[in-house]
């Protein structure tokens, strides 16, 4: 079976709504059992979207004839599946608070802004099913694991989160110039925390055209659409903390 995908159609409308009557519907049926019980939900929400991301991978090498950046989990989306499975088993606040704060985000954006899903000749195919499945399950399973408490983020753990974030955004730049050389052979660019080019259809467009790459040495970057998505991000996670902090005050 083959099927394209439209953006604004009614199935685009499904993938928005659904992560949120989901996790809804998991919050009513669990709020009210034992803190184990809620958080096997999260585990078992979590595996699954590993799942989902492995096979996605086995399918990218396959496609590509060999290992390429879309085979590794570097992307915010990606690394979501595994800071999810992290978070659910309590251990870490500042996990928690990088799960949250900026995987739950970027997981809705996709669903939002879905335009590479129009690029795909085939959305039933493992890579159209894992885009689909993967970002509507990061959204529900993040927004569930705010819902009954498993999520929790302090000032500490927002401070922590801010400074990893930080690290892992530098280093993106030049990742993504290292293996756009290295896998050049694949045709496959490497655009982790979207650092090299903006998401086609996003509003990051505007940010990269307002300036222009540069090439030092053997790095290509765009300083003015670095230094604004940066400015973009921070503000998403402290909206997504405040967000966070509303909910705990409200269960308070």
């Amino acid at each position: 079976m083959k099927a394209t995908f439209d953006m604004w159609s009614q199935f685009h409308y499904f993938m928005i709504y659904f992560p949120f009557i989901l996790a809804l519907v998991l919050y009513y049926i669990y709020r009210k059992k034992s803190d184990k019980q809620q958080q096997i939900v999260a585990i078992v929400l979590s595996i699954l979207m590993v799942l989902i991301l492995l096979a996605r991978a086995i399918f990218m090498i396959d496609k590509k004839g060999g290992l390429n950046p879309e085979a590794i989990p570097f992307q915010v989306c990606h690394m979501a599946n595994f800071m999810m499975l992290f978070a659910s088993f309590k251990k870490s606040k500042t996990i928690g608070a990088i799960a949250w704060c900026l995987n739950f985000p970027a997981a809705l954006v996709s669903v939002i802004f879905a335009d590479s899903l129009t690029n795909y000749d085939n959305i039933l195919n493992i890579q159209g099913l894992a885009y689909i499945s993967g970002h509507m399950l990061i959204v529900a399973g993040g927004f569930y694991m705010l819902l009954v408490g498993i999520i929790e983020i302090d000032k500490k753990a927002f401070k922590n989160m801010f400074k990893i974030v930080g690290i892992m955004y530098v280093l993106s730049v030049f990742i993504n110039n290292w293996f756009n050389q290295l896998f050049a052979h694949t045709n496959t660019d490497a655009n982790y925390f979207y650092t090299f080019k903006p998401e086609d259809g996003t509003p990051l467009e505007m940010f990269f055209d307002l300036g222009k790459n540069y090439q030092v040495a053997s790095m290509t970057y765009n300083p003015i659409y670095l230094i604004l998505l940066a400015i973009l991000g921070a503000i998403i996670l402290t909206i997504f903390y405040l967000l966070y902090r509303l909910r705990h005050i409200k269960t308070k």
